[in-house]
């Protein structure tokens, strides 16, 4: 069983390793997605006169754009023979309008969180300073531990907030950037297959 596993991790190994990301004309990595109906590829709800993408539709750009950096440049073809040109320019901003959207939001989680993470480390310090108070003193030896696990939680809470989960939501910044600058092109389904 063991053995088979290896060979099974090994063979995932090679396959990834030759598997070579597409690029066009001008060195974007290529995101290939079919569209046979168009009718769900809009949300039925938009908050301004510009319409949004599906979540379904934002969840596979988002799972076939994963396996790239979030700095790489994308270019989004579309093999469909149901959309007219009419429907690509809605789209295309779409498209556009979905990650400008989920760009603002991110941008204010950022904010938060450095917000959060800096009233946090600043009760832990606080803390901290109560217990180092409590040690000089020699008062209340279980006060002391309790308001020092106290302390330690919330700094623990504002490393994390701060340089963990930010670095994430950085990360998803620069992607929905790269999806926002994306080019999408828009194909006949015929050249899917010859793709």
């Amino acid at each position: 069983m063991i053995r088979s596993i290896r060979e099974l991790k090994k063979q995932m190994h090679d396959r990834l390793r030759e598997e070579q990301i597409e690029r066009d004309e001008e060195g974007r990595a290529v995101v290939k997605m079919t569209v046979l109906r168009d009718e769900d590829f809009l949300s039925d709800f938009s908050a301004g006169s510009i319409p949004v993408i599906s979540s379904q539709v934002a969840e596979f750009i988002e799972e076939r754009t994963s396996a790239f950096s979030p700095q790489e440049p994308l270019s989004l073809n579309i093999y469909s023979d149901c959309i007219d040109s009419q429907e690509k320019i809605v789209y295309d901003q779409a498209l556009k309008e979905y990650y400008v959207r989920h760009y603002s939001e991110n941008k204010r989680e950022i904010v938060r969180n450095t917000f959060v993470s800096a009233i946090m480390a600043a009760v832990g310090i606080l803390a901290l300073t109560v217990v180092i108070l409590f040690y000089f003193f020699e008062r209340h030896p279980v006060l002391t531990e309790i308001v020092d696990i106290f302390a330690w939680v919330f700094l623990w809470e504002a490393v994390d907030l701060f340089f963990l989960q930010r670095s994430v939501l950085r990360g998803k910044r620069a992607r929905y950037l790269r999806l926002i600058e994306a080019k999408i092109k828009f194909f006949p389904l015929e050249e899917a297959a010859n793709s």
